[in-house]
């Protein structure tokens, strides 16, 4: 390599013709960059295997995610490489949280085991137990010691699956441990709504980012006490147009892009970190700007300490633009080899990686202790009770008292399975605005413990409908399921911890919207209506929410009767 960068023998590539990018500097040079081994080792002009000219194009780092949970898009490992490369994502520092909550420590030792066979950088947070409530039937979870052995054994970054704040404000053994446990690594949280001396106590145990900013002034405050400000572009949370201001005002230290749950057919539609850049050119941000925040701030931030520049000694992860208006690559370079062109992976670029046969057996529930009685709830005419509602136009939920009557389509019933308690422990309670006129859909993709939910109309035969979709769920080892009058209208199977496919992105894609059209087609005017039974049972929300282990009153922490109005 060394003689290579002295000019005494020739590259394996040399790129010429385009406008290279300097971060450091914030400008565009004009020179070829030569690459050995999977590094650029010098820039100018040098003799070459392969020569490819990119005249007049802009080069500039790959793109990296700065904050992501793979299992929203629900694609196993390698075909969200293959989906994202195209965008120019050529790494991702991931918080598997959501895998952890099933699977526990083997989940994200198998995916590490994984990841090392693709071309990318996968760095991977040691995350801890998402379960949201001690309300919620036991999950897997990564201990204290545990989490020592994921940065020690397996290459580890740092600490995620940081999501109950208030322990660890409260300064409770257990999550102070968990921070402990990164050492000099990092630890990435979860604390939107956080301020003042609560946010002091925050960064005083050790969290050191945060992916959930609410608001500007908020952004503002995180960014004046030192912390790092993932400005998320996801599907339904997304706080990237309202916090973008913070980088005009002040600069994009501590800043950077991240596509925390970004669905797989927002990444169809609009793209993945390339559409981050585009929304902030469009708002006002500089190109240059908006660049660093796609690569050298997160390379940064995560220790990824060969990426983010095109200098010599960096690995040669390049993405290739036309123009910088709209930031879509017409090549993308990972460590030295072409991996995507023209918006589509290169063939045999990304290897099929299989997930051993234990990761497919999560769901233990005994078939024969469900069926409709499991679902029924006294239905007195008139009677004053307290329900979950949900609102189209947000992701939010809230509690409302309203009278209930039988047949009543605008509420609907819903029920929360352990998904490991073998049929024991089922909470009941009532939802509107799911809009059911008939049939059930359920669901295995529950955060937290990742529950079994399922929602049924208030009809006749809306009990038999959900004892049908939670069987056949139950057969399928986990997914989603659309039934009506007792037949499968659609279903996709997630059997990765009930949670992941095993799917390709378009054969995913394709059954994802397959399902959201059955939904539909029973009277729910929601676009999507399985993201919203995600929220029904994270019980960390005010103010009602239903668990596994029955209904809960969130502000008091208490066990809550669903037909009661208090």
């Amino acid at each position: 390599m060394l003689s290579v960068a002295r000019g005494e023998t020739p590259a394996d590539i040399s790129i010429i013709g385009g406008k290279v990018f300097s971060p450091a500097t914030k400008e565009w040079i004009e020179t070829g960059l030569a690459i050995k081994n999977g590094f650029i080792v010098g820039w100018g002009e040098h003799e070459a295997h392969e020569i490819i000219d990119v005249r007049g194009a802009y080069i500039t780092p790959g793109f990296i995610d700065g904050y992501v949970s793979m299992e929203y898009t629900k694609l196993w490992i390698d075909a969200f490489v293959d989906t994202v490369l195209p965008h120019g994502t050529t790494a991702v520092a991931a918080d598997p949280y959501q895998l952890t909550s099933v699977l526990g420590l083997r989940g994200i030792e198998e995916l590490a085991s994984a990841a090392d066979k693709l071309p990318f950088t996968f760095g991977i947070y040691a995350s801890s137990f998402a379960q949201s409530s001690h309300f919620d039937s036991t999950g897997e979870h990564a201990s204290a010691v545990e989490i020592a052995r994921l940065v020690r054994d397996y290459g580890a970054i740092g600490v995620g699956g940081l999501l109950n704040q208030t322990r660890i404000v409260n300064g409770e053994d257990d999550a102070l441990a968990k921070i402990a446990a990164a050492r000099n690594l990092r630890v990435v949280g979860h604390s939107g709504g956080l301020s003042g001396s609560h946010l002091d106590a925050y960064l005083s145990a050790g969290v050191e980012s945060d992916v959930a900013c609410l608001t500007y002034e908020e952004a503002l405050e995180k960014r004046r006490k030192g912390m790092w400000v993932f400005l998320r572009n996801g599907t339904a949370r997304n706080n990237l147009t309202e916090l973008l201001p913070v980088a005009r005002d002040f600069g994009i230290r501590n800043l950077a892009f991240s596509t925390d749950e970004r669905e797989l057919e927002t990444i169809f539609t609009s793209g993945h970190i390339d559409e981050c850049i585009r929304v902030a050119v469009e708002s006002g941000l500089s190109p240059e700007d908006a660049l660093i925040m796609a690569s050298t701030n997160p390379a940064e931030f995560h220790g990824f300490s060969r990426l983010g520049y095109l200098s010599p000694g960096y690995q040669a992860d390049l993405v290739i633009l036309p123009n910088l208006i709209e930031f879509k690559p017409t090549m993308v370079f990972q460590k030295g080899t072409l991996v995507a062109r023209s918006g589509k992976t290169m063939v045999f670029t990304v290897p099929r990686t299989s997930p051993p046969p234990w990761m497919l057996e999560t769901i233990q529930i005994d078939l024969t202790k469900i069926g409709p009685e499991s679902f029924t709830l006294p239905q007195p005419r008139g009677q004053v009770v307290k329900i979950i509602s949900i609102s189209k136009d947000s992701s939010n939920v809230r509690d409302v008292e309203r009278e209930f009557y039988p047949n009543d389509a605008s509420i609907s019933r819903l029920a929360i399975l352990g998904r490991k308690s073998l049929g024991k422990d089922v909470g009941i309670g009532l939802v509107e605005g799911i809009g059911l006129n008939e049939g059930a859909i359920a669901s295995t993709v529950a955060r937290g413990p990742h529950s079994l939910i399922v929602v049924g109309s208030n009809s006749e035969n809306g009990t038999d409908d959900m004892a049908h979709a939670v069987a056949t769920l139950i057969q399928m080892g986990g997914g989603q399921v659309v039934v009506k009058n007792n037949e499968v209208l659609a279903s996709v199977a997630l059997p990765i911890g009930g949670i992941i496919s095993t799917l390709g992105s378009t054969e995913l894609l394709q059954e994802l919207q397959a399902i959201n059209l059955a939904a539909q087609s029973l009277g729910t005017t929601l676009e999507n209506s399985f993201r919203y039974l995600d929220l029904l049972c994270l019980a960390v929300m005010p103010e009602l929410r239903i668990t596994s282990l029955g209904s809960v009153n969130v502000v008091n922490l208490i066990k809550a009767d669903p037909l009661q109005s208090n």
